[in-house]
């Protein structure tokens, strides 16, 4: 199960965008799948399918009211949305898009694919949240060298501070 601290930690808004750039992704995913149909190889030809159907799923993930006529699709993105933490998404989105990336490297398949990888870094950034803010302010603050005098008053470098009486 998600914790509540998933979506507390982040702003609301900043998870919008990053739901509206997974909806995207997952239109562009679909729309170069059709491009990349157009090949001769047969490896080319099933990643071309292949992203068509990523960019399906990615967009009934993350913009279910795009697949409401089909109810076991938003059930599906629900239970997603309450279950999967965000680097869960980001480790899924990632696997899905290194697959096509792998067996046909053409210019329609790297920007489809890449798309979602950039979707699931930003599901990376929303994982780091306020952790990765608040780790500077945990740090050890006995920094010896910032706090001591390095000349005295008078401009003198070789001023030595003495011990106290």
């Amino acid at each position: 199960m998600a914790d509540e601290t998933n979506t507390t930690e982040v702003p609301r808004g900043l998870r919008v965008v990053v739901r509206f750039w997974g909806a995207v992704s997952g239109l562009c995913s679909a729309a170069l799948g059709f491009f990349v149909l157009f090949t001769l190889s047969a490896t080319c030809l099933g990643m071309g399918i292949y992203m068509i159907m990523m960019g399906a799923v990615i967009l009934a993930f993350e913009a279910p009211m795009c697949c409401q006529y089909v109810p076991a699709l938003v059930t599906v993105s629900n239970w997603i949305e309450s279950h999967f933490r965000f680097w869960m998404r980001g480790c899924l989105y990632f696997l899905l898009a290194l697959l096509p990336i792998i067996f046909c490297l053409e210019v329609s398949t790297f920007v489809g694919c890449g798309s979602v990888m950039i979707t699931a870094a930003l599901y990376g950034v929303l994982a780091i949240g306020k952790k990765g803010a608040d780790a500077s302010k945990t740090t050890n603050s006995e920094d010896i060298e910032m706090k001591t005098n390095l000349v005295d008053k008078k401009g003198d470098p070789n001023y030595v501070e003495e011990a106290g009486p």
